[in-house]
């Protein structure tokens, strides 16, 4: 059986992911940021358990850091 760690917003993470939705950034691309910033690297999955997200939101989200070249 395979094991995996679950990852999760804290409230600090929560806060920061909250002042770059105020500066303009969209809410899914605010918590995927955050959330890759704490993780090397992630599965699809551990994002969405990790975000609280649907993986069509993942999906958009993923693809404009992407074009960004962020990731």
């Amino acid at each position: 059986m395979r094991q995996e760690t679950l990852i999760y917003f804290t409230d600090k993470e929560e806060e920061f992911a909250n002042l770059l939705i105020k500066i303009g950034t969209k809410k899914n691309i605010a918590k995927v940021m955050v959330f890759l910033a704490k993780t090397p690297e992630a599965t699809s999955r551990a994002i969405e358990r990790g975000t609280d997200m649907r993986q069509p939101e993942i999906s958009m989200a993923m693809k404009y850091l992407m074009d960004q070249e962020w990731i």
